[in-house]
């Protein structure tokens, strides 16, 4: 007896699929070289940069 997957089933599966692909190879990017993926990341990479242009390292 075969099971018939509805669409929307494929696409949660696809979807399941994707993410955990994106997270893999998102783990095998060293941290520095990261690209920042929120706003609060973004400004914490600016305050970080702009310290260091300015003489005072911040360490997060």
């Amino acid at each position: 007896m075969s099971r018939t997957i509805t669409t929307d089933e494929a696409n949660r599966r696809l979807g399941q699929h994707l993410l955990a692909v994106v997270r893999e190879q998102d783990a095998r990017i060293p941290a520095g070289r990261r690209a920042p993926r929120t706003v609060a990341e973004m400004r914490a990479r600016l305050a970080a940069a702009g310290a260091v242009l300015a003489g005072t390292e911040v360490t997060a």
